[in-house]
């Protein structure tokens, strides 16, 4: 039995501050084609970063990246779905998540796109759990870095549930 933690880890007003700032720094700094969102997490994210990125030319295009199942520990078996229906070769991509924690997914979607002939890509994630890291990779973009902590809402979720709250929670046993 777990339970949400007293207050937000994160604010629905941090998010958006700071997904504003997210878009100001990748807008100045890497020109890209194509935002490629790893679902299911990563979609509120990617809609906020893709409106505060209007100004941008660029297509959106999503994959599912999953490696949790129903358990709240990676199961460190990477599945992805969703590449074989897009065309990004000579493409520069900018690959959002919502979280990186062991490093695991992000490493293995940038090598997969590096096969498929994609020009550039840089990642940008919301949260990032450095101590977590069990491969050597870094986020090009982060929004906050946390604690090695469960979290849920904006997008991330247990067991399907939490997932639109507009604020990043901490789940704990009951």
């Amino acid at each position: 039995m777990y339970k949400m933690s007293e207050k937000p880890m994160i604010t629905a007003e941090q998010i958006q501050k700071r997904v504003s700032e997210l878009a100001t720094e990748i807008a100045k700094s890497f020109e890209f084609d194509v935002i490629l969102s790893a679902l299911t997490g990563a979609y509120m994210f990617t809609s906020d970063l893709s409106r505060a990125l209007a100004n941008t030319k660029h297509r959106i295009a999503f994959i599912k990246a999953s490696s949790y199942g129903s358990g709240m520990e990676s199961s460190g078996k990477l599945k992805v779905s969703g590449m074989e229906h897009l065309d990004l070769k000579g493409k520069k991509v900018l690959l959002v998540d919502d979280i990186l924690d062991t490093g695991n997914t992000m490493c293995t979607l940038v090598s997969v796109l590096k096969e498929s002939g994609v020009s550039d890509v840089r990642t940008c994630v919301l949260m990032n759990k450095e101590e977590r890291r069990t491969v050597d990779f870094h986020a090009d973009f982060v929004g906050f870095e946390i604690k090695n902590e469960f979290v849920v809402g904006y997008g991330l979720d247990f067991n399907e549930d939490y997932r639109t709250l507009p604020e990043v929670w901490t789940l704990i046993e009951a």
